[in-house]
């Protein structure tokens, strides 16, 4: 029996095992590193990716991410893979200190640092950790292959799955055999090797029985170790490095931003219709994708029915990546029309929910973009009724075809100044095409006139005031966009203030920062709920009554997810209601109207036994009991209003934006 607790470094293993295993192992490093080479190179195909900067600060922003796991953990199978992630890494830890302890310290300083005290912890954590690997795999078996689970579960999962419960069960028989054969008065320090090891002396095996067993199941052990390593990036296990790398490259600008086309004049080519158009950043995020299914739980457009599965569509886009490693001469691969259909790129309604969740910080509204704008300017290809409201926007400035003189019809009655030329305002009152033309949104605007009065603010509104062309681009209309904000940016120039106030998200998020990447706008932009909220905690506002007993707020995509604006508008209607409920989808996790990407315009019908998203987020902010709705957005208005118009059950919903509810609580003198 062995009284003092040390690791016994190949204990049983003959020679040829000891100079074998650093043999396959070095073989194994280099067949790993061989393998995440010709991945890169891949990637790089099309082109070298674009130089970050400030590479410390991506460097421990990453380390943060993958050892926190903070958006992993947001459900119960991500902090299921965090316990098994943790656990590989310490076992992964446990090999590498054993490697130090007997390489090092035994043979290059003759003492051993795994002893002691130090050695009974370093055991303890490893069996525990095997454990949770193993615990963790078999429920996540459990969930990927039970009856109606829509995870993959093809062989791949198996291998990935068997292979590393393997190691671990021959891990803890080594570990067991050599505790049977020893029998060290520490051994309750390894619980599950040395329970194990009572199991095979209780089956009446002997110790010369149990050496040689040892030996084999040590070199297994071994083998299947080294070709794990080996095998990464041929296996799911890739994700190791892939989901990494794309997350070190992503760009640092605010979510679902779409990059503009420069020189638009110039091209002669517009977004992505072949494979090899795709960018290296592209490419590596096909590959990042743990095909987790997270992207599709929280879509929309898939809920509502549409053909558009968010993750079939990055897994169809990985498999044509990988095509290019197999490619025979002679061989063609297949088109990029052929892999993405036209009716999962017009079904994408933009909102990002998808790129929030994702774990790989895959963005595939972008994309999706990219891919429209091939379709839209080059094809002049749309859904049913997007033609249309695209000539409107182009010819008279807004998506209803309405007369542009009509545009301040919305402020009769009120005293509205308009921007003049050498005057100074503190705010400029963006109204937006809703408010200004759409009867319903146009009390949005005349609510926000009563609050800018009430609050003693300097403001005017700008005449020339346009459509700022925000769905366009989404739906691929570049040049149409960059027309409009040219436009705007123009008139903009004219005349002088701090600020500029909006209303609505979408001009919100086009304003602050897509406007930006064009010459000569560098103005603030702040949104009302949030502007509203600065007048409140200001003392600016009067005092408001609580005229409205139990609300719920629907958070706006652009305004919660996009810009992470989700505390104001509660603070604000906390003021101003009873009591504020939450649906379970909210904040940045809210749920989409449906209006979002263009689809707003469009003439879509949901497929047969599907409802459209509008009805779905309809229903979804009733189970909360409230009858009063708010939001910050006149397209979220006008969808739920839609919803509710066809909805028997809710003839007593009242939906009203936020602007609405604090106008009608403030004293009318």
């Amino acid at each position: 029996m062995t009284d003092f607790p040390i690791r016994p470094g190949f204990w049983n293993v003959p020679l040829w095992g000891e100079i074998g295993v650093y043999v396959l192992g070095i073989a194994a490093v280099v067949l790993l590193i061989s393998g995440v080479l010709r991945n890169r190179r891949l990637w790089l195909r099309s082109d070298k990716p674009a130089p970050k900067t400030n590479i410390t600060a991506r460097s421990l922003s990453l380390i943060k991410t993958i050892f926190l796991q903070k958006k992993i953990r947001e459900t119960g199978a991500g902090r299921m893979h965090t316990v098994l992630a943790w656990g590989f890494f310490l076992l992964f830890c446990g090999t590498a200190l054993a490697t130090l302890d007997w390489d090092v310290g035994h043979l290059v300083f003759g003492q051993q640092f795994l002893q002691g005290t130090t050695y009974l912890v370093y055991k303890f954590v490893l069996d525990m950790a095997g454990i949770a690997v193993l615990i963790t795999l078999a429920l996540g078996a459990m969930r990927r292959w039970r009856a109606g689970s829509t995870l993959p579960g093809d062989r791949r999962f198996a291998i990935a799955y068997v292979s590393l419960a393997f190691i671990v069960i021959t891990g803890y028989f080594v570990e067991a055999i050599r505790l049977a054969v020893t029998m060290p008065a520490w051994a309750v320090y390894s619980p599950v090797g040395n329970a194990l090891a009572k199991g095979l002396l209780a089956i009446g095996m002997t110790e010369p029985g149990l050496l040689s067993l040892h030996t084999w199941i040590w070199v297994i052990h071994g083998l299947a170790a080294l070709t794990f390593i080996a095998a990464i990036p041929l296996t799911y296990y890739a994700h190791l490095y892939r989901t990494p790398t794309n997350l070190f490259r992503l760009d640092e600008k605010p979510a679902g931003k779409i990059k503009k086309i420069e020189d638009i004049e110039e091209q002669e080519t517009f977004g992505i219709s072949s494979f090899d158009q795709f960018t290296a950043e592209d490419r590596m995020a096909f590959d990042a994708c743990t095909e987790c299914g997270r992207c599709n739980d929280v879509c929309p457009a898939l809920r509502a029915g549409t053909p558009l599965k968010p993750r079939e569509v990055i897994v169809k886009l990985r498999d044509r990546l990988h095509a290019e490693e197999k490619l025979a001469n002679g061989d063609t691969l297949p088109e990029l029309a052929g892999i993405v259909t036209r009716d999962e790129l017009w079904s994408c309604t933009t909102c990002g929910a998808c790129a929030r969740a994702c774990p790989a910080g895959i963005s595939l509204p972008e994309m999706i973009v990219n891919m429209r704008r091939h379709l839209a300017i080059e094809q002049g290809e749309f859904p049913d009724g997007v033609a249309m409201t695209l000539e409107n926007v182009a010819s008279v400035g807004n998506p209803w075809g309405l007369d542009p003189y009509e545009r301040m019809d919305w402020a009769e009655g009120l005293e509205v100044p308009v921007a003049e030329a050498g005057v100074e305002y503190d705010l400029l009152y963006w109204v937006g095409c809703a408010a200004s033309y759409d009867r319903r949104a146009r009390k949005i605007a005349r609510a926000m006139v009563k609050i800018l009065h009430a609050a003693g603010v300097n403001f005017a509104v700008m005449a020339e005031e346009r459509c700022h062309g925000e769905f366009a681009r989404r739906m691929g209309e570049e040049y149409l966009y960059q027309t409009a904000a040219a436009e705007n940016i123009e008139n903009f120039a004219q005349y002088s203030f701090k600020r500029i106030l909006t209303a609505c998200p979408h001009c919100f998020n086009t304003l602050k920062n897509e406007y930006p990447d064009f010459e000569g706008f560098g103005y603030t932009v702040v949104s009302h709920t949030e502007f509203i909220d600065e007048m409140m905690k200001a003392g600016r506002l009067p005092t408001i009554e609580r005229t409205l007993d139990k609300v719920v707020y629907h958070d706006p995509c652009y305004l919660a997810r996009i810009n992470g604006v989700t505390e104001a508008p509660r603070h604000v209607l906390k003021a101003a209601v009873g009591e504020l409920v939450q649906p379970i989808e909210c904040g940045e996790k809210t749920f989409c109207c449906g209006a979002g990407g263009g689809q707003m315009w469009t003439d879509r019908r949901p497929e047969e036994g599907k409802k459209p998203a509008n009805i779905i987020r309809l229903h979804d902010l009733r189970q909360t009991g409230a009858n009063d709705i708010a939001v910050a957005c006149p397209h979220c208005l006008t969808m739920l209003d839609s919803a509710r118009a066809l909805d028997n059950t809710a003839e007593d919903v009242k939906i009203r934006d936020i602007a609405e509810i604090v106008a009608d609580a403030l004293p009318n003198d």
